[in-house]
């Protein structure tokens, strides 16, 4: 709220009046929206506030009258936007991406919405400072950096990313580093030949285009180029983003650009024995003219980035692209020129044909789905070291093993493949593993599943190796061609087979995952798998959200003492925010 009038016959009425409503606005249960929506209300007219009522009678009527606006209330987009009472976006990042897309095509923002719904807008700024605040905006949102992947994207997909990457600085470079992994990732040393893990296929075209001519013209070893080319890694794979060497990758990529005979790269414009950039590179006192909340967005254990780095190691570029003034009340023949849009040339060349990339699932509304419960096992997955097991896997992280999982045990009990939950579940799962696909579960889950000493391992003809629990039933671990296991499956009592088991590394995963899932829903929840999962529901996605409407009554006491719908918030594996919501419909059920 920013600004509250209130009128009276005397001033002592009028604190009384702004206690009330001070206590009401704190008390007041305002709607909760499934997807993350968020409402933008012009004006809140509570009308004749009695100052012998208590604020609980206030709160009633702030409840009331934001329920009627939401009601009323317009998407962003609407034509009659600049004149409702109410508008909203389908998700918190969504104001940015349509900010950041008017800027590029040179529209104005006078509606009053802009100013309420984008922090630190102002009349004046110009449209480089006000692309960059879209971005640090964008990074302050619950996904983080997940967010700020798909603002590049849907830029990118819109024709519209070259106006944000040409308002980029150096200083924002180190910055937007910072922000990511806390600290400026080190060039790795170069190998030759260039590892696979890191080559540039990994990027899909024309997004691999654009990242090789802005690399060109920042420089291979400029940090734009580094954070560039790792979100350019993350837009197809989105669980990327927490990935523990996505630093080392992106180097590699920008390396297998430069050795690319068609790329071109010019070297960092550095003395020639400079060393190269250090993870920690001296920061200036001085002004650096970057827009505040880039150095010091995201989450609270980055927030020491408070101003840019001033550092010799980071190449300073001319701005690629000159500043315009952003005016949000100037009239319609004072538009600035539309900027160019994305294209697959050098930055600075005009173009308007906007490219296809592949966008998320989203539902338009919630839709009915009866495994509304199969997003209680996310917790669990979690408790079990699901993200620990990723980070020490990083190729099977890249194959949607989560995905696979979840849409495993959907399939098991009977979901159709028309559920909305399995079209969201089914973008990382269209190819089949690879074999062999080795895997050693962590400890957590060894101890979530109930897995007791001595293991016991089996070795194939084959020469491939798995690891079981004392009774041979939950798998722990594979390797093939006779590699050596981790401890303590080196001191495994070994057993050779005449023949292969009947399963392969992916159905060795996913029994193991099965069984542990069942074994801890029948131990906190006292109920069988199928109860937990097939329970309806509505499910409303969107591009940085994943949320599950239940009626009131499916609340079930068991499922909340094991702590199973507590909102799971951010999920990295998922690459979205899982939150759960309980609401009364129309009948009260």
């Amino acid at each position: 709220m920013r600004q509250v009038k209130l009128a009276a016959a005397s001033t002592a009425l009028v604190r009384r009046g702004a206690v009330l409503l001070e206590d009401a606005l704190r008390t007041a249960s305002l709607p909760d929206a499934p997807g993350g929506r968020v409402l933008v209300i012009r004006q809140l007219s509570l009308g004749t506030i009695h100052a012998d009522r208590s604020p609980a009678t206030l709160s009633l009527a702030v409840e009331q009258r934001v329920r009627e606006l939401a009601r009323l209330a317009v998407h962003a987009r609407s034509q009659s936007a600049a004149s409702a009472q109410a508008v909203y976006f389908q998700d918190e990042l969504e104001p940015f991406v349509m900010l950041a897309t008017r800027l590029a095509q040179g529209l104005p923002l006078d509606a009053w919405f802009w100013r309420l719904s984008v922090p630190g807008l102002h009349p004046g700024m110009s449209r480089d400072d006000a692309l960059r605040l879209a971005l640090a905006n964008a990074l302050r949102t619950e996904p983080g950096h997940a967010a700020a992947v798909t603002l590049v994207s849907e830029l990118h997909a819109l024709g519209a990313l070259a106006p944000l990457l040409g308002a980029l600085r150096w200083q924002d470079g180190p910055a937007l580093a910072r922000a990511w992994w806390g600290h400026l990732p080190s060039r790795p040393a170069p190998r030759l030949p260039l590892d696979d893990v890191g080559s540039a296929e990994q990027v899909s075209e024309p997004l691999r285009s654009a990242l090789a001519r802005w690399a060109r013209t920042w420089g291979a070893g400029d940090a734009r180029a580094l954070w560039l080319a790792s979100v350019a890694l993350c837009t197809h794979i989105p669980s990327r983003v927490a990935a523990p060497n996505l630093p080392a990758r992106a180097w590699r990529v920008l390396g297998a650009l430069q050795a690319s005979p068609t790329a071109h790269l010019p070297t960092p414009r550095e003395p020639p024995r400079q060393a190269p950039l250090k993870p920690d590179a001296p920061t200036a006192p001085t002004d650096t003219g970057m827009v505040p909340g880039i150095a010091a967005s995201s989450h609270p254990a980055v927030r020491a980035l408070s101003s840019a780095p001033s550092s010799d190691n980071v190449t300073k570029p001319l701005d690629a692209t000159p500043a315009s003034s952003v005016e949000l009340t100037g009239a319609p023949q004072s538009r600035a020129r539309p900027a160019p849009a994305d294209t697959d040339e050098a930055p600075g060349d005009t173009g308007t044909t906007p490219h296809e990339t592949r966008q998320r699932y989203v539902t338009e509304e919630a839709l009915p789905t009866v495994a509304g419960g199969l997003l209680f096992l996310v917790p669990m997955l979690n408790a079990l070291g699901l993200g620990e097991f990723l980070a020490g896997h990083p190729a099977l992280a890249d194959l949607g093993i989560p995905e696979r999982f979840l849409r495993h045990v959907a399939e098991r009990l009977g979901v159709p493949s028309t559920d909305p939950l399995l079209r969201v579940l089914q973008e990382a799962t269209a190819e089949p593993l690879p074999e062999p696909s080795p895997f050693v579960l962590p400890v957590r889950f060894q101890a979530g599943v109930g897995a007791r000493a001595p293991f016991r391992l089996v070795r194939e003809p084959t020469g491939r190796c798995v690891a079981f629990d004392a009774r041979t039933r939950v798998p722990l671990a594979s390797t093939s061609h006779g590699a050596a296991l981790r401890p303590p499956f080196d001191r495994c009592l070994t057993t050779s087979l005449a023949h292969r088991l009947p399963w392969n590394d992916a159905n060795l995963m996913l029994r193991a995952s099965l069984l542990a899932v069942g074994r801890v829903t029948r131990r906190l929840a006292h109920m069988g798998l199928r109860e937990l999962v097939l329970r309806p529901g509505r499910l409303v996605a969107t591009r940085t959200h994943l949320d599950v409407v239940f009626a009131a009554s499916q609340v079930d006491i068991r499922i909340r003492r094991a702590g199973l719908d507590l909102n799971p918030g951010w999920v990295p594996w998922l690459a979205r925010v899982i939150q759960y919501h309980y609401q009364y419909d129309e009948t009260g059920a």
